[in-house]
C-alpha cells in the first residue's frame, strides 16, 4: 500500500551535547590494578568526575532530557539513526516550544559558564588528592562541548529518484524505497496503537474496584491518568498520518468515555468509575487489544 505522508509529514533530527566532566585518572587506575594484583593493565578504569557534588552540569542534562521526551512523545519512530516523524500540522506549535527550550538550554549553559571558573576552586576540596587542575579545560573550549538542537528535513519521495543505471535498474530501486517508506509508516503507526493501547490497560487496571473485608474499595491512581488520556486523544488526531479508521475509532471511543468525567468523579461515584472502566474494556475487547 502506497502512504503520501510526504504531503503531511516531516522529519526531525533532534541533537543534544553536554560536557561529561568525566577524565581518566591514570595514577589511581594504576594504584587499583597493581592494588588487585591485576596482570592485564587494562583490567580497569577509574574515570573520575571532575564536578563531583555540584548539580549545575545535572540541571543542564535534566533540561536535555525534558526536550527529548518532548520530542519523541510529539513525533512517531523513523529510522534506527533516531530521525523521527513530525505531521505537519505540529509544526508550529513543535518549533515554537523547541526554540523556547533551546534558549532556556543556551541560559543554563551560559550560567553554568559564568561560575565555572570559581567551580574548578571548589573542586580542589572535593576531589582531594585526585584534583589537577589541568583537568579543567578552559571556559572557552567547555562552552563548545555544549549544543542542541532540532534539524527539519522533507520527507523522500521515491518519485524524485534519479540514476542513470537504465529503467528497469530506476524502477527496481523506486520499488525498494517505496518498500522501506512503507515500512516506516507502519512501524509509526504501530507505536501510535502501542501508546493507546497502553493508556487503555493502565486505565482499566486504575479503575479495577477490588473487594476489601466486603466493602468495595477503587484502586488509588494519579491525576495523570484522566489528563494523559485527554492529551493523548489530541496528539493521536495529528500522529494519525495515515488516516488509519481503526486509531481514530479508538482515539474517538476514549475521547468520549472520557467526556465530562473528573479525577473526583472516578475516586468518589463507583457508579461512573464502573461506567468508564466499560467503555475502557470495550475498546480493548473490540480492537483485540
Amino acid at each position: 500500500m502506497r502512504y503520501n505522508i510526504d504531503t503531511c509529514s516531516m522529519l526531525v533530527e533532534f541533537r543534544a551535547s553536554v560536557w561529561t566532566a568525566r577524565k581518566l585518572d591514570k595514577s589511581t587506575t594504576d594504584e587499583v590494578v597493581t592494588s588487585k594484583n591485576a596482570a592485564a593493565k587494562d583490567a580497569a578504569r577509574v574515570n573520575k568526575h571532575l564536578l563531583a557534588g555540584r548539580s549545575e552540569l545535572d540541571d543542564i542534562q535534566k533540561h536535555v532530557t525534558t526536550m527529548r521526551n518532548y520530542v519523541y512523545t510529539h513525533t512517531l519512530p523513523w529510522s534506527d539513526n533516531g530521525t523521527r516523524l513530525l505531521p505537519t500540522i505540529q509544526f508550529m506549535e513543535f518549533d515554537k516550544r523547541i526554540q523556547a527550550e533551546s534558549s532556556k538550554f543556551t541560559e543554563l549553559v551560559d550560567d553554568f559558564i559564568a561560575i565555572y571558573p570559581s567551580l574548578i576552586t571548589a573542586q580542589a576540596m572535593a576531589l582531594g588528592d585526585m584534583f589537577k587542575r589541568d583537568d579543567f579545560p578552559s571556559a572557552l573550549d567547555i562552552k563548545t562541548k555544549f549544543d542542541v538542537g532540532v534539524l527539519y528535513m522533507p520527507v523522500p519521495v521515491s518519485g524524485d529518484f534519479r540514476v542513470d543505471v537504465g529503467n528497469e535498474a530506476a524502477k527496481e530501486l523506486r520499488e525498494r524505497l517505496e518498500k522501506i517508506a512503507e515500512d516506516r509508516v507502519d512501524a509509526a503507526m504501530a507505536e501510535v496503537r502501542t501508546r493507546l493501547k497502553e493508556h487503555l490497560l493502565r486505565m482499566s487496571d486504575r479503575l479495577c474496584v477490588d473487594n476489601v473485608d466486603g466493602k468495595a474499595k477503587g484502586r488509588m491512581f494519579h491525576e495523570s491518568l484522566v489528563e494523559n488520556g485527554f492529551e493523548l486523544c489530541d496528539l493521536v488526531k495529528s500522529l494519525n498520518v495515515i488516516n488509519d479508521p481503526a486509531v481514530e475509532q479508538v482515539r474517538s471511543m476514549l475521547e468520549k468515555a472520557l467526556a465530562g468525567v473528573t479525577v473526583n468523579e472516578l475516586r468518589s461515584n463507583m457508579v461512573v468509575r464502573n461506567e468508564v472502566k466499560r467503555d475502557v474494556d470495550n475498546i480493548l475487547s473490540k480492537f483485540n487489544w
